[in-house]
C-alpha cells in the first residue's frame, strides 16, 4: 500500500507540475498541454504498482468477507436494511443508493484501506 501511495503521489506531481508550468507560460491552453505532457512524463517515470481496487480484488477470502461486513455496516448506518444486503447485487444497489452521502463514501474508503493495510 505504501508503494501505491508513493507512486500515485509521484505520478500526480508530474501531472500537476506540468499543468502549472504550462498555464504559467501559455495560459489556459498551456495548462491543458502542460497537464497532458506532465501526465505522460509521470506515467513514464512511475514505478510498477497496483491501485487500491486491484489490491482489494487480490485479498484472500477471509479478508474479503471482513471487508464486506464492514461495508454492510456502513450501509446499514446510512439506512439500508439487512435483507437488502444479502447478495452482491443488493450491496451494489445500496452502494449506488447511498453513494451521495459523504459518511458512506468515507466509511467504505476506510474499510477498503483498512482491509489492504492490515
Amino acid at each position: 500500500m505504501r508503494t501505491t501511495a508513493k507512486s500515485s503521489l509521484k505520478q500526480s506531481l508530474y501531472a500537476g507540475g506540468g499543468a502549472l508550468a504550462g498555464s504559467f507560460i501559455g495560459g489556459p491552453v498551456g495548462g491543458l498541454l502542460g497537464g497532458v505532457v506532465g501526465s505522460v512524463v509521470g506515467y513514464l517515470q512511475s514505478d510498477e504498482y497496483d491501485g487500491l481496487v486491484l489490491a482489494v480484488l487480490k485479498l484472500e477470502e477471509t479478508r474479503k468477507q471482513t471487508l464486506m461486513k464492514e461495508v454492510a455496516a456502513v450501509l446499514m448506518i446510512a439506512g439500508a436494511q439487512a435483507r437488502q444486503l444479502e447478495s452482491a447485487d443488493g450491496i451494489r444497489e445500496q452502494l449506488y443508493r447511498f453513494a451521495d452521502q459523504e459518511a458512506v463514501r468515507d466509511g467504505v474508503w476506510k474499510a477498503c484501506v483498512s482491509s489492504v493495510t492490515t
